[in-house]
Parts: structure tokens; C-alpha cells; sequence
């Protein structure tokens, strides 16, 4: 293969230059989530006007005149409190076998105590393929599902017209669902039986802060004894399983329902509720991206886009707006949606700014993004993104996990989507790399056109880099390593930016994830460690963004990041006579392309080296 080398000269050198296996058969449970749903913040807009006429935080466990079902023999098996004295304590959530690192519920009030129905633990007793033989199982012959009830004490709503609902809740689903469902005949039936989230879908999970809001039937309102039933239902058959994973609950509340409330959600500035069916065909997902170029951006501008709820009694025509501000706090964009009419009828609805954005000027643009109608104006939204000639990519730009990458089981390779919508040349991919790693370790990187998204995830490999062998400076922090010569990226192209490891005896290379993926677009292709039910070399969905960015910079070439030996150029400066020298090189065939500052190729030369090589260069 052929390395090149860019030389800017003017007379004298001045530089060198997880989830759920996407496949045709019914996934089994694992730790790898493939979505996270994250909260609609509604108590921020909504409780701090309604003052709550009824609460539990579970500061003292299980109220006495609640009713738990497992207890009474009415259900199969227990929700069970999590508290500072019992063990485990409040710093323990689930502890079935495909938990993973979910922890516990992060509610206002947590520290003092929380309620947990553990299907996972109840089915596999935390044994990974123990299917069946846990304590209270839902994958035997005998007991095909399990369900837990906790039941609240008789509620006085009698004098109330319209009542919400407020509780923080943290979910994890396979098959098990999560519901409520209402009583006013003093606990003999319950009827009005809601799906808490249905959102989620198979190995799907909310935040670990997420809260939840539920407009309480008209017919329940109204009445002196009203009970409220929380079912962990394990009973539904998906694939060949029952059950898993988990439902957390705490700090439920009740308000009468205000007259005038609103809430926002899932905010986006890439498109990807609706204006990505206007660009490039509609066959791009339209992710946010929060490092962004300008050749991609002619082509596919920022488009604001959000969910607005109509949390409040009265009826309101909700708009979306948007501002822009560039990195000095100046406003240099506004936009706003077409109202829409949002009532107890309609309720929510998916809003989207007229107009898009198309920056002129490099740098970091804040986005605030909020909605507002006739008698409200909801929490705003603030999202961020960097704008550059060279750098793409989908991160939030901070660690919040890392997953392994060369590991005693095998070598992994993970990877994000990043969607093409104008002509590009990658020159690079910046990893970065999590602290845990071993200096010395081989990394590579990998480039590939993904296929068609309604099936089987199967990406066509397009190229790899050398090794790259990390250094005691790369650990914590950014590595750019290129691919040789570049790779040419085409529009209304779909890509997968992917590193990879080899086996080692120990784990000696992990890859820093940054923020939650926009559906099934990052994955880990298991090489031997067994993270799912699959076989050899198939891809599993993660729910978080590897942080690997795209370089469109021809200078990520450079010498500095290709060469593992020596190089020199001497003199440096010069009167346009030099010597470039390269010295415990890996042998290959090499060019030396010399550019003047306008970037005009005024010298270049190929040839076979073996480990050494000096060559004199007179551009006088």
C-alpha cells in the first residue's frame, strides 16, 4: 500500500503536514439496551404549580395499608422495597443476570428508599442463561410468567374533577409490561388498566430519572375511594421467554390537573421526526450532530423539531420555537412552528420550525429549543453543536461509559453511524480512549457502507487503517488515526465509523461512549466474548454513541500520525534546499508530496523503502 506524506513548502518547509441482535429470529434477553427513553422533565413544569394533595416516597418501606400481592397470595411473586438498612441497599437496582450497569432508580428521593420488582433476579437468580430457575421464576413449564401488584390505600378524590398522576419511574423491558390500573369498589375490581410506557419496546429502557405522568381516568375522578394498582405483568409470550427485565418506582404524587400546563420532549436539531424525509431522499436518519461540517450542512441544514404536551385542563395552540446563539451569546437565528391546536382530545403532537439554519461562520452554536401557547410556555431545551470544515461526528464530547474493545475473549469492533449527504474524503477517525487502557496496545480503525436498514444488520467493510500502537499520551484523551490515503465518502451514503482490538490475555483497550443513540444506529460486533445469544462476528445495537469522530482534514495524514520511526527534515528552515530523511519505518512504498502554501503540488516522489531513507530536495 502507499503512504502519502504533504510537505507545505515557500522556498524554506514551514509544517508537515447493546441489545438487541438484529436478526430475522426473536432476540433473548441481554445487558445491552437498544434505546434510551429519557423524561419529559414534567415536574419542573408541571408540580411546581400544582401543589400535590397526596404523596408516598417509601421513607419508611412498604406503607402498612398498602397492599402487596405476593404477601396476600394474590400474585406471583413481590415487589420488594430498596432502602438505607436493607440488603441490598439503595445503591443496588436490579440484580438479575442481564442488569448490566443500569443501577438503581435516581429519583428526588431515592436515598431514603424505593420500590422494585426485579423479573430479571426473580427468573435467572443473577445467572446469565439460568432461565427458569430463579426464586420466582417466569420461564418454567409450570409458571409461564410471573406478576407483581402493589396496591395503594383508599384514596378520597371526591372532590376533584381531573387528577394527574406524577411518579418517577426507571424501566427495562423484554416482554414483562408495566401498568396501572384503577379500583373504586374498595379494591374488589380494577379497571382503566394503562401501559405505564408504551414507548418502550423490547430491550428498551427509560432513564433511571425518567417521570412519568398519567392523567387519571374521568370515570375514576370524582369518587371517595380510589385505589391505584402498579402490575409488573410477566405474563406475555415473546419469542420462547416470559418476563425481564425490571421496573423501579418512587415519589408518587398526585395534583389536580391545572388549567394551564405544558411540557417538551425529545427536541432535535438534525431532522430526525420529520425533515429528514426532505433531504437526501429521506433515506438518511437525520441524527444530531454535535460536531458538524460545512459541506454537510449546505446539504442538510438544522432542522428543530420537538413533542409538545398539553399537560393543563385548558386548550392551547402550542408553537415551537427556536433560537440560535453563536459562541459571544449573540442571537443569530430565530425560528418558530405553525400553531397547533392541543386539547384533552388531542394532547401531543410532533412540532417543527419553519425555517432551518445554515451557519456561516465556524464555531459552537447553542440551541434553544422551547414550546409556548396561549397561557404557557414550557421548560426550554438547550442543545449544542460545533461547527467545522473537518470534523464530524455524534458525541457529546464527555465520558460516560466505555465498552471493551480488545479483550482476553476476543477482539470487538464498535461503531456509529454517520450519514453522508455531500461528497467527503475521510482522511481519519478520532477515537478517544478510555483511561483504563493499556499503553502499547494495537488499535485499528474501520470503515463501512451500511446496508439495508429493514434487515439483518450486516455492514459492507469498505477499509481499515495500520495499527495504530497507543502511547502513555493517548490514554483519557483523543487519537487521530488515518486511513491510507483517504476514503472517498459519497452523498445519500450511509456509514459506519467503526475501531477495533485484537485477543489479548487481559482487557487492554476500551473505547469512551458519550451520549444516547437516536434509535438502533450504534453497534458492537461480537468476536468471541459471548455478549448475546448469537453467533461468531454478529452486531448487537448499543444504546450509547462511541466517541469516534470523522476527520474530512487532509493534514490527519501527517507524518506525526502514520509514522511509527523516525522523521526528519533538515534544514528547517531553509533557502528551498532540504533533506527529508525516515529512519525504522515499516517497509511499504512511500510518496513525498511537497506543496506550497496555496497548496500547489511542486514536488513528489514514490518509492519502495524498506526501513530507511533519505532524500534531498532542491526546489531552489
Amino acid at each position: 500500500m502507499k503512504k502519502l506524506y504533504t510537505i507545505a513548502s515557500l522556498l524554506l518547509v514551514s509544517s508537515v503536514s447493546f441489545a438487541q441482535l438484529s436478526n430475522t429470529t426473536f432476540p433473548e434477553p441481554t445487558d445491552v439496551s437498544t434505546k434510551i427513553l429519557k423524561s419529559k422533565k414534567i415536574f419542573s413544569s408541571i408540580a411546581s404549580n400544582a401543589t400535590p394533595f397526596w404523596s408516598e416516597d417509601f421513607s419508611g418501606g412498604i406503607p402498612s395499608n398498602w397492599e402487596e400481592g405476593y404477601t396476600l397470595g394474590s400474585a406471583s411473586a413481590p415487589w420488594i422495597y430498596r432502602g438505607p438498612s436493607t440488603t441490598p441497599n439503595i445503591s443496588t437496582g436490579s440484580q438479575g443476570a442481564y442488569a448490566g450497569t443500569q443501577g438503581p432508580i435516581m429519583s428526588p428521593t431515592a436515598s431514603n428508599g424505593f420500590m422494585l420488582f426485579d423479573s430479571d433476579y426473580y427468573d435467572n437468580g443473577g445467572t446469565p442463561g439460568n432461565f427458569g430457575s430463579g426464586q420466582y421464576p417466569a420461564n418454567t413449564p409450570a409458571s409461564p410468567g410471573h406478576v407483581g401488584t402493589l396496591t395503594t390505600d383508599a384514596i378520597d378524590l371526591s372532590m376533584y374533577s381531573d387528577v394527574t398522576m406524577l411518579f418517577n419511574s426507571f424501566y427495562r423491558e423484554f416482554t414483562g409490561i408495566a401498568r396501572v390500573a384503577f379500583s373504586i369498589d374498595s379494591g374488589i375490581t380494577y379497571t382503566d388498566t394503562m401501559e405505564v410506557h408504551p414507548e418502550i419496546d423490547v430491550n428498551e429502557v427509560t432513564a433511571n430519572d425518567y417521570q412519568v405522568k398519567i392523567r387519571l381516568p374521568f370515570n375514576i375522578v370524582g369518587n371517595p375511594d380510589v385505589r391505584i394498582q402498579f402490575i409488573y405483568d410477566g405474563t406475555v409470550l415473546y419469542g420462547s421467554y416470559y418476563g425481564y427485565y425490571f421496573w423501579m418506582i418512587d415519589d408518587i404524587e398526585l395534583i389536580e390537573t391545572p388549567d394551564n400546563a405544558a411540557s417538551i420532549t425529545d427536541a432535535v436539531q438534525g431532522g430526525w421526526w420529520v425533515n429528514y424525509a426532505n433531504v437526501a431522499g429521506g433515506t438518511l436518519a437525520g441524527f444530531d450532530y454535535t460536531f458538524n461540517t460545512n459541506s454537510q450542512l449546505a446539504i442538510n441544514p438544522y432542522s428543530f423539531e420537538a413533542v409538545l404536551y398539553n399537560d393543563g385542563v385548558a386548550a392551547q395552540n402550542m408553537v415551537l420555537n427556536a433560537e440560535v446563539f453563536n459562541d459571544a451569546g449573540t442571537s443569530v437565528f430565530s425560528t418558530t412552528s405553525n400553531p397547533i391546536l392541543l386539547n384533552s382530545n388531542y394532547q401531543s403532537d410532533t412540532f417543527v420550525c419553519n425555517n432551518t439554519f445554515t451557519p456561516t461562520v465556524n464555531g459552537v452554536y447553542e440551541m434553544r429549543i422551547w414550546g409556548s401557547g396561549d397561557s404557557v410556555v414550557t421548560d426550554t431545551v438547550v442543545l449544542f453543536s460545533v461547527v467545522s470544515d473537518d470534523i464530524y461526528a455524534r458525541d457529546m464530547g464527555e465520558a460516560s461509559g466505555s465498552r471493551g474493545v480488545s479483550r482476553s475473549c476476543g477482539g470487538q469492533i464498535v461503531g456509529t453511524t454517520l450519514d453522508i449527504y455531500a461528497d467527503e474524503t475521510v482522511y481519519a477517525l478520532q477515537v478517544y480512549i478510555d483511561d483504563e487502557s493499556v499503553v502499547g496496545t494495537p488499535v485499528y480503525v474501520a470503515l463501512y457502507e451500511n446496508g439495508d436498514p429493514t434487515v439483518a444488520f450486516s455492514p459492507i467493510y469498505l477499509t481499515q487503517s495500520d495499527d495504530y500502537i497507543l502511547t502513555p499520551n493517548d490514554l483519557d484523551n483523543w487519537i487521530t488515526v488515518p486511513f491510507d490515503g483517504g476514503q472517498d465518502l459519497f452523498a445519500g451514503t450511509s456509514y459506519l465509523a467503526a475501531v477495533g482490538g485484537y485477543a489479548n490475555p487481559i482487557d487492554t483497550f476500551l473505547i469512551n461512549l458519550s451520549g444516547k443513540s437516536q434509535g438502533a444506529t450504534c453497534w458492537i460486533q461480537d468476536n468471541g466474548c459471548n455478549i448475546g445469544s448469537g453467533t461468531f462476528g454478529d452486531w448487537y445495537w448499543l444504546s450509547d454513541i462511541p466517541m469516534i469522530r470523522m476527520s474530512f482534514d487532509l493534514a490527519a495524514l501527517s507524518v506525526d500520525h502514520v509514522i511509527s520511526g523516525e522523521f526528519n527534515v533538515y534544514p528547517n528552515p531553509n533557502n528551498g534546499v532540504f533533506t527529508v530523511e525516515l529512519n525504522n519505518i515499516k517497509a511499504d512504498d512511500y510518496r513525498i508530496s511537497v506543496t506550497n502554501v496555496l497548496g500547489q503540488e511542486v514536488y513528489t516522489s514514490t518509492k519502495e523503502i524498506s526501513t530507511l531513507i533519505s532524500e534531498k530536495i532542491d526546489l531552489s
